[in-house]
């Protein structure tokens, strides 16, 4: 792993920040609408995004501009392999900035129980970033 500095640090905190805010919209909505699934789904995609380029801030003070995640969680697999575990999640959630955005009739449209799905894994991507930088 870089050695990391407090300026690292800061920006990466800025990044889980904003993942937070994202990721709590999308439980609130997901509670007290139960509705709008797709975007719920591409809120955590969102999140999901935000925590693995935070930590790239964090371990290597940049990161790729892309919305790929199992991209962006493989070059976090070069500083700790840990992130291997979430390789299938990551490939969920990444079709989840698709679907909300464009009507491809390749990818069907999220309903309740992917938006639940999406849900529980940004939470273990999130719970996951923050011990590591803790």
């Amino acid at each position: 792993m870089k050695r990391n500095n407090g300026k690292n640090k800061e920006r990466a905190l800025e990044w889980f920040r904003i993942g937070d805010e994202e990721f709590k919209f999308a439980k609130a909505t997901f509670r007290e609408f139960e509705a709008y699934y797709p975007q719920v789904c591409f809120l955590c995609q969102q999140t999901a995004e935000k925590y693995l380029k935070g930590y790239l801030v964090f371990t290597k003070g940049k990161f790729p501009k892309i919305h790929d995640l199992s991209h962006l969680l493989k070059l976090c697999v070069k500083t700790n392999k840990k992130f291997l575990t979430f390789l299938s999640d990551t490939e969920t959630l990444s079709q989840y900035y698709i679907i909300a955005r464009y009507p491809l009739p390749e990818y069907p449209p999220a309903g309740k129980t992917e938006a639940k799905e999406a849900i529980e894994i940004a939470s273990r991507i999130m719970n996951f970033v923050k011990r590591i930088i803790q």
